[in-house]
């Protein structure tokens, strides 16, 4: 699957496992602040985007997809998100 012809967001399990690589490695938003990456040589991984308690943003990664499915991701990206709410640096 092109990740053109995605259509709804969270992505679906086989959406995930669908996705084509590409020339250069892509990410793609499934919620807020979560990121599916696809590199060239087809490995698929979950990243969080975060903001830190100094105000930098930064990446964390949750895991490779398939052993980290969709909703694993989602709920370690929330709980995540609160820790980072609170103050703290995941």
């Amino acid at each position: 699957m092109k990740r053109a012809d995605i259509k709804r967001r969270p992505l679906a399990d086989t959406t995930l496992s669908s996705l084509e690589p590409e020339a250069g490695a892509y990410r793609e938003l499934d919620s807020p602040g979560l990121y599916f990456r696809v590199k060239p040589n087809g490995q698929k991984s979950w990243e969080l985007r975060y903001k830190k308690p100094d105000g930098k943003w930064s990446w964390l990664g949750l895991g490779g997809y398939p052993e980290v499915s969709g909703a694993f991701a989602r709920q370690k990206a929330a709980d995540l998100r609160a820790d980072a709410s609170e103050g703290k640096n995941p």
